[in-house]
């Protein structure tokens, strides 16, 4: 996975949603876009990368719904699709990735905002 930089218009009251496809040895970006933090809680935002995922692999709705079944009972089998964790790229900011089968989706929120771009 490739780790990018924070996005230089990022503010300290938004979240900013990217998403990268690996292509022939390239990360090719195929969304970018910010919303006021205010808007959408962690939980959203979460199932916002999840959702793009989902969006951009060939799932039937069978196998959408495994992905989302707890790790209790083996039948119908659980599916781990995707991967997910916690950087911190910048002094005041966190980034949560949400990863799968060559789809990064990440979003950048300010979280110390004395210590964010001084």
């Amino acid at each position: 996975m490739k780790s990018s930089s924070i996005c230089k218009e990022l503010k300290a009251t938004e979240k900013c949603f990217r998403v990268q496809q690996y292509e022939n040895g390239d990360f090719i970006e195929l969304f970018h876009e910010h919303v006021p933090s205010s808007r959408i809680s962690a939980q959203e935002s979460f199932q916002f990368l999840r959702t793009i995922i989902i969006k951009n692999h060939p799932l039937g709705s069978s196998e959408i719904l495994r992905t989302f079944l707890n790790s209790r009972g083996k039948n119908p089998a659980r599916i781990q699709f995707f991967n997910s964790h916690t950087e911190h790229p910048e002094p005041g900011v966190i980034r949560k990735y949400f990863c799968s089968q060559g789809i990064n989706t990440w979003y950048d929120e300010v979280v110390s905002f004395s210590d964010f771009r001084r």
